[in-house]
């Protein structure tokens, strides 16, 4: 009985030091070209991972779809690297102060986070060529702006980053965006003559002018009270913002025009990105796709639940018939025609924008 118990002893101890060995995991130090040194774990599908602490920036809180692909960016790498890469969120601009203007300067200059996820237009200051995937009626629904983004749209803002020292690595949505108001139902551009519209930059600024409408510069913080007093009396956001922001309490009818599209894109500082691994650097990609994948389907879930809650409040969804659309995109034609010419040919054709 003894020799048999102690048989079973080691036959156990075998085991556990075969399973051990399994799924460890081998840490080394390394001395990269440019002469820091960089410790990885090899995990044990055989890639190495660099040991990182990864400071994510972003601009909203964690219900906004910045914060939700942050969250599963997150969960995701931290996941596959066995723990090697930990990501720390800083959402609501914290690292620059609460400031987005600053929050671009300090993508650009590096050195306070790795990566941030920023709206695409935001970098329009530094080169009018980020407007492309804005310019008015460019896109019918998401599927056709995710077409272009994965493709030859990607292509062409991922060189533009490059230039300001910054990797591209996905983009999901921040809405297409909508007609609302309170005074009565929009059909045609006529109906929106000398309505007070809240916008927010140059863009909608002209776009307003453009329909007829009294355009008003206004921060997003100053709106539903704005609404309340008739200091305006609409403005232009995608369903999920106007619902979040109960907008449908203070504007009863909106038009689903698509008049254009918001995107976050996921960037990572180039100087921080060259001193990653081969396998860092794949997995921090695939990674960033995958949330990007899943920020998107769950915008389209919230868009749906958000639009039906509004009509369930009570809220006037009109969608304009094809002639009534033409009506609003000619209107639009002057700010399409300059934000065209400010792209460029190069970017307007990489979003089949003619």
């Amino acid at each position: 009985m003894k020799k048999f118990l102690a048989l079973a002893l080691a036959l156990s101890m075998a085991l556990g030091l075969c399973a051990c060995s399994g799924s460890s995991s081998t840490t080394t130090t390394s001395e990269s070209a440019s002469g820091s040194t960089a410790t990885s774990t090899t995990s044990g599908d055989g890639k190495a991972y660099d040991k990182l602490n990864l400071k994510l920036s972003y601009a909203t809180g964690d219900t906004g779809m910045d914060g939700i692909d942050a969250i599963k960016f997150e969960e995701l790498v931290e996941e596959r690297s066995g723990g090697a890469i930990q990501v720390d969120r800083f959402p609501n601009c914290q690292l620059s102060g609460g400031d987005m203007v600053r929050h671009v300067e300090m993508m650009v200059s590096g050195g306070a986070f790795e990566m941030a996820i920023i709206s695409q237009n935001s970098f329009s200051t530094l080169n009018k060529g980020f407007y492309a995937s804005s310019i008015p009626f460019a896109f019918a629904n998401y599927q056709e702006a995710y077409d272009k983004i994965d493709s030859t749209g990607g292509e062409y803002v991922a060189k533009l980053y490059d230039e300001l020292g910054i990797v591209y690595l996905s983009s999901c949505s921040n809405g297409i965006m909508q007609f609302a108001n309170n005074k009565h139902e929009v059909r045609t551009p006529a109906d929106m003559k000398n309505l007070k519209m809240r916008t927010y930059g140059d863009l909608q600024m002209s776009l307003m002018r453009d329909m007829g409408a009294d355009p008003t510069q206004l921060s997003w913080s100053e709106l539903y009270s704005a609404l309340q007093t008739g200091a305006v009396d609409g403005n232009m956001n995608g369903y999920q913002t106007l619902y979040s922001g109960s907008m449908h309490e203070v504007q009863p009818y909106i038009t689903e025009v698509n008049v254009t599209w918001a995107c976050y894109d996921m960037l990572y500082s180039k100087a921080a990105w060259e001193k990653l691994s081969a396998d860092t650097q794949e997995l921090i990609r695939e990674c960033a796709v995958e949330a990007a994948q899943y920020a998107r389907d769950e915008m389209d879930r919230q868009e749906g639940e958000c639009k039906q809650a509004m009509i369930d409040y009570g809220v006037s969804v009109y969608v304009p018939t094809e002639e009534e659309m033409a009506e609003f995109k000619e209107a639009a034609t002057p700010t399409i025609e300059s934000y065209k010419e400010m792209v460029g040919a190069e970017g307007c054709e990489a979003f089949g924008i003619e």
